[in-house]
C-alpha cells in the first residue's frame, strides 16, 4: 500500500513538472524569458506561486531545466544514432534523420534555445554550451572517421559539421506539417543532401585521402545549432 502511494505521488509530481515545463515553454516563446512572470506561469499551471517555487526554486531554474532536458535528449539521441550504423555513412544518415525529426517535433524548444541562451546565468550558460560543444565534437569525430575510412571527402571537417547542423536545425523555423512533404520525407531529403555533400563521387585513394582538418586544433564553434541555435 505504501509503495502504491509513493508511486501515485511520484506520478502526480511528474505530471505537475511537465505542466510547468509546457506552460513555461509557451510563455517564454510568447513573451520572452524576461517578459514572462512567475505569477503568470503559476496562473497558467493553475497552482499558487508558492507551490511553483516548491518544484523550481526560481524562474532561472526553470529555464535551465528546459535547456538541459533538450540537450540531454539530443545527446542521447545522437549516441543512439551513432550506434545504429556499421559504416560512417550509415551512422551519418541516422544522425541527420534524428536531428531533423527532433527539431520538427520540438520547434518551440528550438525557438527558446535560440533566443534565450543569453538569459541563462553565466554558470548555467557554460554548462549548456559545454553540452552543445560535445554534440558538435561527436559529429566532427564521425565526419573525420568517414574521411579516414575513405567514405567521405571533406576538406574542412569543422566547417562541414557547422553547415550540417545549421541546415538540419533550420527545419524548426519553417516546417508546419501542412506542406507537400511529411516530416519523415523532409528528413530523408536532408539525409540525401548531406550524403551528397560529404561523399566523394570518384572515390578517394589512399594516397589522395584528404586530411580531416579542424578536429583537434580548432575549438568547438559557438554556433546556433541546437536547437536552431
Amino acid at each position: 500500500m505504501a509503495t502504491k502511494r509513493k508511486r501515485a505521488s511520484a506520478n502526480v509530481e511528474a505530471g505537475v513538472l511537465e505542466r510547468i515545463r509546457a506552460k513555461a515553454i509557451a510563455l517564454f516563446k510568447a513573451h520572452g524569458y524576461h517578459g514572462a512572470s512567475v505569477r503568470e506561469l503559476a496562473q497558467a499551471v493553475k497552482i499558487e506561486a508558492a507551490s511553483l517555487y516548491y518544484h523550481f526554486p526560481s524562474k532561472q531554474d526553470i529555464l535551465f531545466d528546459l535547456f538541459e532536458r533538450t540537450m540531454d535528449d539530443l545527446l542521447g539521441g545522437l549516441a543512439q544514432a551513432l550506434a545504429s550504423g556499421a559504416t560512417s555513412e550509415e551512422k551519418l544518415c541516422a544522425v541527420v534523420r534524428f536531428h531533423v525529426l527532433y527539431h520538427v517535433a520540438h520547434q518551440d524548444e528550438a525557438f527558446i534555445s535560440h533566443s534565450e541562451l543569453r538569459s541563462l546565468s553565466a554558470q548555467n550558460r557554460r554548462r549548456i554550451v559545454d553540452k552543445r560543444d560535445r554534440y558538435e565534437r561527436m559529429l566532427r569525430a564521425l565526419l573525420a572517421e568517414g574521411v579516414h575510412a575513405g567514405e567521405f571527402q571533406i576538406d574542412d571537417v569543422r566547417l562541414t559539421a557547422i553547415g550540417i547542423l545549421t541546415m538540419c536545425s533550420g527545419v524548426s523555423d519553417w516546417f508546419t506539417g501542412r506542406g507537400r512533404l511529411t516530416a519523415h520525407k523532409v528528413a530523408e531529403r536532408y539525409v540525401d543532401m548531406v550524403v551528397r555533400l560529404v561523399t566523394n563521387p570518384r572515390g578517394a585513394s589512399e594516397s589522395k585521402r584528404p586530411v580531416a582538418r579542424g578536429l583537434r586544433r580548432d575549438r568547438p564553434a559557438r554556433t546556433p545549432y541546437i536547437p536552431r541555435a
